[in-house]
C-alpha cells in the first residue's frame, strides 16, 4: 500500500512538471520567442531581480565569460599600473590571444584590456601568474572568491575558460558576477570600450559586436568553445531601465541574444523595436597588431587554373587553406 501511494505521488509530481513545462513552451511559441540556448537569465541590473530564466542553475562550461570573474579577482589583488612579466607558459596559451612573448613586460591595465576586449588567453595566464604564482593556484582563488560574492555554483580550473575538467558555471552566476563587475568603475570602463591601443602599436577590438550595432549596448563578454558552444553575458540600457542578459550553450549567438534583449525590456515595461540582424553582417578589417598586412595579388589566369586543375599541388594547398579557415571560425574565444 505504501509503495502504491509513493508511486502515485511520484507520478502526479512528474505529470505536474510536464504540464507546466508544456504550458511554458506553448506560451513562448505563441509569442514567437524561441532560442537555441540551453540556459539563460534576464535580470534587472539595478535590483538584481530575475525577470525571466531558462534552467538558470544548469551547470555548463562558461568558456571566455569566465574572464569577467578573472578580471574581478585581478583588480582585488593588483594595481592597474603594476608590471607583469610574461612567462613562457603564459605566451604558449591557445587562441584567442594577442601574441605576447616570454620576457615582455606589460601593465595590469594593458592585460585587462586584452583580456576583456580581445578575450586574450595569454593575457589571462599572465595575470593569473602575477596574482597567485600559477594558473591552477589562481583558479582555486577565483573559485573561493566568486563563491563568497554569490556565484555559489561556479568552479574554475583555468583563468581563461579554455576547456578543462571540473570547470563550470551557471547563467545565474554569470548574471550576478557581471552585475558586480559593472559596479567597479574601471572594469565597466574597460568592457564599454570598443578599441584600445597597447604597447607595440597593437590595436585591441572588443568582441562584443553589440557595441558596434546598437546604442542599447553598454558592455558585455562573449565566449565560445566546442564543448560550451556560445556563451555571453552583457548589459543593455533603454532609458532608465538596465538589463543584464546571461546565456549559455547557444548554437546561434547573436540570433538568440536579440530576442532575449527584446523580451527583457518588454518585461521591464519599456519595450523596444525588433532588433535587426546587424551583428552577423558586421565586418572588420583584419588587424596584424602593428605589422603591415600583406597584400596578395593573383592574376585571373592563375586563379582560373587553380580552379580547373584537379589533384595538383595548387588544389591541395587551397583545400588546406579552406580547412584552416573553417577551423579558425570555431576557435575558442
Amino acid at each position: 500500500m505504501n509503495f502504491r501511494i509513493k508511486y502515485g505521488i511520484t507520478a502526479l509530481v512528474v505529470l505536474a512538471i510536464l504540464v507546466m513545462a508544456a504550458g511554458f513552451a506553448a506560451g513562448e511559441e505563441e509569442e514567437g520567442f524561441n532560442v537555441s540556448a540551453r540556459s539563460f537569465v534576464l535580470m534587472d541590473a539595478k535590483t538584481g531581480k530575475i525577470l525571466l530564466s531558462l534552467h538558470p542553475r544548469l551547470f555548463w562550461p562558461p568558456a571566455s565569460t569566465l574572464k569577467v570573474m578573472t578580471a574581478m579577482v585581478v583588480v582585488e589583488h593588483l594595481k592597474l599600473d603594476d608590471k607583469v612579466s610574461v612567462s613562457r607558459y603564459a605566451a604558449s596559451a591557445q587562441p584567442s590571444k594577442i601574441g605576447i612573448k616570454p620576457g615582455e613586460v606589460y601593465t595590469v591595465k594593458e592585460l585587462l584590456y586584452a583580456l576583456l576586449l580581445n578575450s586574450a588567453n595569454d593575457a589571462a595566464r599572465a595575470l593569473a601568474e602575477k596574482v597567485s604564482g600559477s594558473e591552477p593556484a589562481f583558479a582555486r582563488l577565483l573559485t573561493k572568491e566568486v563563491r563568497q560574492w554569490g556565484a555559489y555554483r561556479t568552479t574554475a580550473a583555468t583563468a581563461n575558460g579554455l576547456p578543462a575538467e571540473n570547470q563550470y558555471s551557471t547563467a545565474e552566476d554569470l548574471a550576478n558576477m557581471f552585475r558586480r563587475a559593472m559596479s567597479n568603475p574601471e572594469l565597466a570602463k574597460i568592457m564599454e570600450t570598443k578599441y584600445y591601443h597597447i604597447q607595440g602599436d597593437r590595436e585591441l577590438r572588443n568582441h562584443n559586436r553589440f557595441l558596434f550595432t546598437t546604442p542599447l549596448a553598454v558592455a558585455g563578454k562573449t565566449g565560445y568553445t566546442r564543448a560550451a558552444k556560445h556563451t555571453y553575458v552583457g548589459m543593455f540600457k533603454n532609458g532608465d531601465h538596465e538589463l543584464i542578459v546571461a546565456m549559455m550553450g547557444s548554437t546561434k549567438k547573436w540570433a538568440d541574444l536579440r530576442p532575449l534583449i527584446e523580451k527583457g525590456f518588454a518585461l521591464e515595461g519599456d519595450p523596444i523595436a525588433k532588433l535587426p540582424p546587424a551583428e552577423e553582417k558586421l565586418r572588420f578589417a583584419s588587424r596584424s597588431y602593428g605589422k603591415p598586412a600583406r597584400v596578395y595579388r593573383r592574376s585571373y589566369h592563375k586563379r582560373r587554373h587553380r580552379r580547373v586543375v584537379k589533384g595538383s599541388a595548387a588544389s591541395i594547398a587551397s583545400k588546406k587553406r579552406a580547412a584552416l579557415k573553417r577551423k579558425s571560425k570555431c576557435r575558442p574565444e
